[in-house]
């Protein structure tokens, strides 16, 4: 699955999707929001346990915001539910650059929600995930396939891993931007020549 275009993924969970939502797949375009096709919260849950077992990927429970609100502290991001400037960056850094004009102007944080919900938001977030599943086992070369629970084995030698949870990648890399783009930096010390 690491491999797959995004084409090819989003084929496949507008499969999922139309499946889940008995709905026909040309209602389903990146555009369209999951709502917009009525799905509900058990809905969600569905499209989400699937796409797990699909694409064998762990989706993350929180989002990409709730996370570094935990490790940047509260009115840093968000603040009286609209993005800061801070709050901004980070999603940008996060986000592919086509969808930087959904975090131009004042961003409110309800209209974040509504851009995680959409199909094309799923697929590029189900692309990059899958760049943590291997396609092959480290130790032989056979093809890993699926196991128990958030688990792959490989088809040859049956070495098993634990795939990465979603939730663990984003607080990893929103602790690197932090550490980077946002930590101040001490000031570096002026040496003064000696005469």
């Amino acid at each position: 699955m690491p491999n797959m275009t995004e084409s090819e993924v989003f084929d496949k969970f507008a499969q999922i999707v139309a499946r889940s939502l008995r709905v026909e797949i040309s209602q389903v375009t990146p555009d369209t929001r999951l709502t917009d096709l009525g799905a509900e919260s058990l809905d969600l849950i569905e499209i989400t346990m699937e796409t797990e077992t699909q694409f064998h990927i762990f989706l993350p429970d929180k989002s990409i915001l709730d996370i570094a609100v935990e490790i940047f502290g509260p009115d840093i991001l968000e603040k009286d539910g609209y993005l800061t400037e801070a709050g901004k960056r980070l999603m940008l850094g996060r986000m592919p650059g086509a969808d930087a004009q959904a975090f131009e102007g004042q961003v409110a944080v309800k209209d974040l929600q509504q851009y995680f919900l959409k199909v094309g938001t799923w697929v590029r977030m189900i692309q990059d995930l899958a760049q943590y599943s291997p396609g092959e086992c480290a130790g032989c070369g056979g093809a890993m396939v699926s196991s128990m629970g958030f688990r792959m084995k490989c088809a040859q030698c049956g070495r098993e891993i634990t795939l990465r949870s979603g939730e663990e990648i984003n607080r990893e890399w929103v602790r690197e931007h932090y550490a980077k783009e946002y930590q101040p930096q001490p000031e570096a010390s002026v040496s003064v020549p000696v005469l």
